[in-house]
């Protein structure tokens, strides 16, 4: 490799405290150093667009570039590690070519037959986070009733899968009715928070109350499911989207809390990271998944990096259908 290289990559254009809109968001180019000793430098494929990445800007000001979860090809190295030319996993940002500690990068081989943009969606973080949150700390169990929040986004439809393949009945709650169908599509009910009758409609799915909650909202949606959940009642706590817009954790609106003691109610917070020693054991279960057709994701693809920011601002409204990533090489 030269030098240096070209890239493009996606910067703030104002303090990441202010609200988000597609304007946030400038595609500029600067020159990226070779690597140094114990680096790689990778050609990005596709990158993951994440809710949580919001969070981190807040603290930011104005030429920020947001990091990234991104799968690509290794275009330099300077790590006995990796040659070039081979496809890792890694963390990275908003552009098109990264350098990055090769100790914080994974190798992924292609499973045959599924597309490399799953590498940062079932294959990623979002699956990773389902896959542990289902099988480690939620736990279903045959014919359990079980509802997962946000159920249409990258998590939640890996999560509501996930738990549907344990044996246990499943019930999505997601924000619109493009998003109930979307579901659908899966093989998986839902029903929408925005209307007027979605707890009642809870309660007829589930009259004796619910088994457990796998929850990526926070909030009053959360609050009444919580409500719902039986004696010894579990919820896996994965994400905050009601105020992921803003930044902020909005308080949960629980009129009687004690009803964790009374009902001897489990409630766990958890981040992938917790059980990262087993990812490679986790993507190999959920690749035989998807070859056997028992696990699929809806993509909104955002096609490059120019794309970005408009995509982002959606995903925080809630205006994205599925799980979000940008095509930034072909």
């Amino acid at each position: 490799m030269a030098a240096s290289v070209t890239v493009s990559e996606v910067r703030l254009t104002h303090d990441g405290a202010d609200p988000i809109t597609a304007a946030s968001f400038e595609v500029a180019a600067r020159e990226l150093p070779e690597p140094a000793d114990g680096e790689i430098t990778v050609g990005v494929g596709y990158a993951s667009l994440d809710p949580s990445q919001r969070i981190r800007m807040r603290s930011e000001g104005a030429g920020f570039v947001p990091p990234a979860g991104v799968v690509g090809t290794v275009t330099a190295t300077r790590s006995d590690r990796f040659a070039v030319g081979d496809t890792v996993l890694a963390p990275g940002a908003w552009a098109s070519t990264v350098t990055v500690p090769a100790a914080d990068a994974e190798p992924y081989d292609v499973p045959d037959g599924v597309p490399l943009r799953h590498a940062v969606g079932l294959l990623g973080l979002t699956g990773l986070t389902a896959y542990f949150g289902v099988t480690r700390v939620l736990r279903p169990r045959p014919g359990e009733k079980v509802v997962v929040t946000g159920a249409f986004g990258g998590v939640g439809q890996a999560a509501a899968q996930l738990v549907a393949a344990s044996g246990a009945e499943v019930l999505g709650v997601v924000g619109g009715p493009d998003k109930v169908a979307g579901l659908a599509r899966l093989g998986v009910r839902a029903v929408d928070h925005r209307s007027p009758q979605w707890q009642a409609e809870v309660d007829r799915w589930a009259p004796d109350g619910v088994h457990a909650v796998f929850d990526n909202v926070w909030g009053e949606v959360s609050a009444r499911l919580v409500e719902r959940l039986r004696p010894l009642g579990r919820v896996a706590l994965c994400g905050q989207m009601s105020g992921i817009a803003d930044a902020v954790v909005p308080p949960l609106p629980l009129d009687n809390w004690f009803r964790l003691v009374t009902r001897s109610l489990t409630v766990q917070g958890f981040r992938a990271a917790d059980f990262a020693a087993d990812n490679a054991q986790a993507r190999k279960a959920l690749a035989e998944m998807i070859a056997a057709g028992t696990l699929d994701q809806e993509i909104q693809q955002a096609p490059g990096l120019a794309a970005a920011g408009a995509a982002f601002a959606d995903l925080l409204r809630g205006r994205t259908v599925g799980k979000l990533v940008v095509e930034v090489r072909a």
